[in-house]
């Protein structure tokens, strides 16, 4: 017979049901015990005005100090700051005091810097509250690009990629713009009183801390699909993940963190942020969250929270579609540490009354704010009068096999598996699922989903009478005919879907390498899990081109997700005259429109070898030789892989080169754009570093820059003739 399930599965579906002491959102769709916060939250001393900090790609750190008119940067380690030595970025008499010498005298440089950004090529914003001006600085050249006159108040910085945001005084406006255009003015349609802070997600959305420091605080993303929600004394926020921002408060208190998705926010355990000057916060880019204190920079760490002991979870209506229906097994994918518990209890009816009161829907203890799609569409909470008939408590088991899916086991990296129990209750079309949770203070149980089948099994219909007479003997005999029959039903349904196994796409991970054994190929577990998989439904015709170029070229774009080109050196002999820098270079002349040609012009048939060589041997020297062309960047890993590959699959009499972006521009080879060579920024050099850097190899002095933009250069400069 078959059998349906119903479930409760996603976070959608969790909140839907009734929470008390319970609280998720610290792992994604997953419920857990409620906690409680060891923390001081008497309000600090007001801090001075905010100030800022901002990390360059260098990993270096830059503080701004209002009250001196400076920017300061520090070295920042593995573990941290390399000390607390901070050098002013800025000087006003000689360049030996600072990166930049002002033109201003005095030794006050800017007035009142507070925002500081700094966008992805390492171009610094300095913000001057008091006068309303930009000051945009190139940190490798050193030089100022320009000034930026906005006429108000500039709050707050906050950077994404190249676009740097301005938060202006009056009302409230965003300033968009770059290095070199902008700015563009937009204004902020939302209903702020005082924005104070401003900072951007992952993603690119905008979020404003409004009457930043006070009472009513309110943090306020300008995306409409997110809500605002109170943060009382705020001071500064960032976000430190994808979807977690971090929100300070004023000295003395602990950071609250809270994970923000559209249309609901949960809040996570607070971090500790021990002597916090209460100036500003900055996303440290080891990940984590970094501020000032009087004895240099700080590091967050997570606060100390104490789990409640118990705690429960109400289902909403499960509806079998039937009147009577006997229900089957439940099973619930968990993480149950040693030391905590999950029990069950269960509620049936065929009908509810009309004049019974449902259970209240409760959020979870950690939501700040949440909406339900369609509340009309939730299915009923159990009636209140009904809930204390429900059945007896009773344990989940842990599944030594895994899940009752077939062919998915546990999740053993996560420590999640799937936990069995029978439902234990009536008949009945309604079916309703306490959850209570027990934990420690330290430790706390998670769910992430239920399912529970129906209807049960009838073996007993099967047995005669004499076994299912008396109802209690049936009942018994129900569940202890369901441990058998659940083992036998999940053989059966392995066998109906043992398909699944012959599918590359389906099968579980774990079988892949038996799968490959199909087709007498030995899967490398270097490999994406994605590309394992194509590489199995391509494996028969990658064995009828294997040593082609074809063949090749296909195994190695599966395992890079990406195309790459294969160069056959003999292909290209005609075009790779004027090698500079080998010895056995030939000397050629260029012909317009044919590339370098080896050896003499065209139509002409001697050539003048260098090394007094023959045009014979120069070709002879190209054959049974290819290079790999990918443009991307390649780590020692995927170097490895990509030689293992040509190893096992290239015609044993040939030789070959690996040429990624790392390598940069090779003059001699040959430059063809799109080919074997690209037109833009490389990210296989870095800056040089004394004593670690080899000039040539894997770093370069300097960078490069943008070109003459008509409209925005300036002759002298950013651009110069000849």
């Amino acid at each position: 017979m078959s059998r349906d399930f119903v479930m409760v599965h996603s976070a959608d579906q969790w909140l839907r049901t009734a929470f008390k002491d319970t609280s998720m959102g610290v792992e994604r769709d997953a419920v857990q015990l409620a906690w409680e916060l060891e923390e001081n939250d008497d309000v600090g001393v007001t801090p001075p005005s905010s100030a800022g900090l901002a990390f360059d790609p260098w990993c270096r750190l830059y503080r701004s100090i209002p009250e001196q008119g400076c920017v300061t940067r520090a070295l920042w380690g593995d573990s941290g700051p390399e000390g607390t030595m901070e050098t002013n970025l800025f000087a006003t008499v000689s360049p030996q005091r600072g990166d930049f010498i002002l033109e201003k005298n005095g030794s006050q440089a800017f007035n009142e810097p507070q925002g500081l950004a700094i966008d992805s090529l390492g171009r610094l914003f300095i913000a001057e509250s008091a006068s309303g001006r930009i000051f945009i600085y190139d940190l490798l050249e050193k030089r100022l690009l320009r000034m930026v006159h906005l006429g108000r108040a500039v709050r707050d910085l906050a950077c994404h990629g190249h676009t740097v945001f301005a938060l202006l005084d009056g009302p409230p406006t965003l300033a968009i713009l770059d290095a070199r255009s902008g700015p563009r003015l937009q204004n902020i349609t939302a209903t702020l009183l005082q924005p104070s802070r401003l900072a951007v997600s992952f993603q690119g959305c905008i979020w404003v801390l409004d009457c930043g420091g006070e009472e009513d605080a309110t943090v306020v993303p300008l995306d409409l699909s997110y809500e605002a929600f109170s943060v009382p004394h705020a001071t500064d926020l960032e976000f430190s993940d994808e979807d977690v921002v971090v929100v300070a408060r004023t000295p003395g208190q602990d950071f609250r963190r809270f994970r923000v998705l559209p249309e609901k926010q949960f809040e996570l355990p607070h971090m500790r942020a021990r002597h916090y000057d209460g100036r500003g916060i900055v996303r440290i880019p080891n990940g984590g969250i970094g501020f000032w204190t009087a004895n240099g920079f700080g590091r967050a760490t997570l606060a100390r929270m104490r789990y409640v002991k118990e705690g429960r979870v109400i289902s909403f209506r499960l509806d079998s579609g039937r009147f009577q229906t006997v229900w089957g097994r439940m099973f619930l994918d968990a993480c149950i540490p040693k030391g905590t518990k999950v029990t069950i209890r269960c509620l049936t009816l065929d009908e509810v009354p009309d004049e019974a009161k449902p259970v209240r829907r409760t959020p979870p203890a950690n939501t700040t704010s949440m909406t339900i799609h369609r509340p009309d569409l939730s299915p009923p909470m159990p009636p209140k009068d009904f809930l204390d008939a429900a059945s007896k408590s009773h344990i989940l088991h842990r599944r030594g096999m895994g899940s009752e899916i077939p062919w998915k086991g546990n999740d053993r990296a996560t420590g999640y598996a799937t936990y069995e129990a029978p439902v234990i209750a009536d008949a009945g079309r309604y079916l309703w699922v306490v959850l209570e949770l027990k934990g420690t203070t330290r430790l706390t149980p998670r769910l992430k989903s239920l399912r529970v089948e129906y209807p049960a099994h009838d073996l007993l219909r099967r047995l005669p009478r004499l076994y299912s007479r008396d109802k209690t003997t049936a009942d018994f005999l129900g569940r202890y005919l369901s441990i058998m029959e659940g083992s036998m039903r999940e053989i059966d349904l392995r066998a109906i879907y043992r398909h699944i196994l012959l599918d590359p796409d389906a099968t579980p991970q774990e079988v892949l390498p038996w799968l490959a054994g199909f087709i007498g190929m030995t899967l490398d577990e270097r490999w994406p899990l994605n590309a394992r998989r194509t590489l199995i439904r391509n494996g028969v015709w990658l064995f009828r081109y294997r040593g082609t170029v074809t063949g090749l070229k296909r195994f190695i774009e599966i395992y890079l997700c990406r195309s790459i080109e294969i160069v056959e050196h003999f292909k290209v002999s005609g075009l790779g005259g004027a090698i500079v820098g080998e010895a056995d270079a030939l000397a050629s002349r260029a012909v317009l429109g044919a590339g370098f040609r080896v050896g003499g012009n065209v139509g002409h048939t001697e050539a003048v070898s260098v090394n007094e060589e023959t045009i014979e041997d120069a070709f002879e020297s190209h054959a049974h030789r290819f290079s790999i062309v990918i443009p991307i960047s390649l780590d020692q890993e995927k170097k490895e892989v990509i030689k293992h590959i040509l190893d096992l699959h290239r015609p044993c009499h040939t030789m070959y080169d690996i040429c990624s972006v790392d390598a940069g521009m090779k003059a001699g080879i040959g430059l063809y754009i799109g080919l074997t060579s690209m037109v833009g920024r490389t990210s296989g050099f870095g800056t040089v570093q004394t004593g670690g850097s080899l000039l040539g190899r894997h770093d370069i002095i300097g960078r490069p820059v943008a070109g003459t933009r008509p409209g925005s250069s300036r002759l002298g400069e950013d651009s110069r003739v000849g």
